[in-house]
């Protein structure tokens, strides 16, 4: 018999269910992923090439390709996610430093983008209302 703990637990499958192809569609849209998927694509393409001229076999260069590639991306992707979280908690602190206000009724917003395009940071300050402003 299966405990409680078990069976409240998410199963493969039921995370396989929320995918949807929509979800492939826009991974243009997620910051880091092009710049890992093409460094994973081109680090595989390079080890399964090497790997095939030195051993001449084809499935384990296959292997070499698939798991290089999927390495470098995962790789790639979370150091750049780590740098673009710093990178966000940087201008944060700079606007909560500058202590700008900008006139009540307006937004102030902050922009700053990547190298490679790897990312696009928009910092929206809080409106400042009349009893804020008093202070």
């Amino acid at each position: 018999m299966s405990s409680p703990s078990e069976q409240d637990s998410p199963k493969f499958v039921d995370a396989l269910k929320t995918v949807k192809l929509e979800d492939f569609k826009e991974v243009n849209r997620i910051p880091c992923a092009r710049n890992a998927l093409l460094y994973g694509i081109g680090t595989g393409l390079a080890v399964g090439s090497l790997r095939f001229l030195r051993k001449r076999a084809i499935p384990t260069s296959a292997n070499w390709a698939v798991a290089s590639f999927m390495a470098v991306s995962a790789i790639s992707f979370e150091a750049c996610q780590m740098d673009r979280k710093q990178k966000i908690e940087k201008m944060k602190l700079i606007v909560k430093a500058t202590d700008s206000r900008p006139s009540p009724t307006e937004k102030m917003i902050v922009t700053e983008r990547g190298k490679n395009g790897a990312f696009n940071v928009v910092i929206e300050t809080p409106a400042v209302t009349s009893e804020e402003q008093q202070k």
